[in-house]
Formats: structure tokens, C-alpha cells, sequence
């Protein structure tokens, strides 16, 4: 079977979330706890998208939630290294993702960061890191992620 979708067909079958309601989510980091290779973190949702096909109302999505993880990962390497400010640019080079039960809540979301590899490749900082992401009713992602702050 072959199909050829034009525009407006391609339009009735698209995501809201991901055409429009992506740019709506807003979220912030509360809490960062820094200890040895273990970082913990609070996240809320300063504004959201509700989907009209989600008959649960919010979930988290993965792309919040990876821009998060991505922050604390940056903002640890800075720590790591030394640094008080940003002053590296940073690159995912490769992410695995779990979803293992819908995270509902808007507030009070909590980020567990096992740092795996952390080290110095000539002016590059090197990381891999395992987070749990939960929350109050019972959510749970699970993330890996690899990158660089060059």
C-alpha cells in the first residue's frame, strides 16, 4: 500500500501538542542538590498543555522532560569543573528513554542523577548519567544520557 498525503491531510492527522502546545510548556528547576556524583533535583511546571485527547488531563512529555535533563546535566558539569557560569556549549550524543508510568503532576516532579562517566577530554567535559524522574502519583521515567560540554 502506498499513501500521498497533501497538506491538509497531513494537518488532520498531526499533533496539536507538537505543532502548537510544545511552545506552551514552560518548566523550572526549584531545587538542585549537588553531592559526589549524585545530583537531585525539583521540577514544576510554570505553564502547560493539555492535550483534548489525553482523557488523563497534563502528562509530562519526553520533550520537557529531556530539556530539563539536559539543564541539570549541563549545570553539573559546570560544578564539576569548576565553573560558576555557563561557559560551555553543550551536545547530546545519545539518549535512551523509558517511560515507565505516565507522570500526571505538575509540581514537586523529582529528577534522581546518577553521574556514571565524568571526565576531561582535552578543553571537553565528557558525561554519561542515569535520572529517575517521579512524581507524587506515582510516575516514572527513566533516562540515560551521554554528552559533551565543548
Amino acid at each position: 500500500m502506498k499513501y500521498r498525503l497533501d497538506e491538509a491531510a497531513v494537518e488532520q492527522m498531526s499533533s496539536h501538542y507538537l505543532n502548537e502546545g510544545r511552545q506552551q510548556e514552560q518548566w523550572q528547576l526549584s531545587e538542585i542538590e549537588i553531592e559526589d556524583d549524585r545530583l537531585q533535583a525539583v521540577v514544576g511546571m510554570r505553564s502547560i498543555y493539555t492535550s483534548e485527547t489525553d482523557v488523563g488531563g497534563f502528562h509530562l512529555s519526553i520533550f520537557s522532560t529531556l530539556e530539563f535533563l539536559s539543564q541539570l546535566m549541563i549545570i553539573y558539569g559546570h560544578v564539576w569543573s569548576g565553573q560558576n557560569k555557563k561557559t560551555k556549549e553543550a551536545w547530546m550524543v545519545e539518549s535512551h528513554t523509558k517511560t515507565i508510568r505516565a507522570i500526571r503532576s505538575t509540581q514537586g516532579i523529582r529528577v534522581d542523577m546518577k553521574v556514571n562517566t565524568m571526565r576531561r577530554r582535552n578543553e571537553s567535559c565528557y558525561c554519561i548519567a542515569d535520572f529517575t524522574i517521579t512524581d507524587a502519583l506515582d510516575g516514572l521515567f527513566e533516562v540515560r544520557l551521554k554528552g559533551f560540554l565543548v
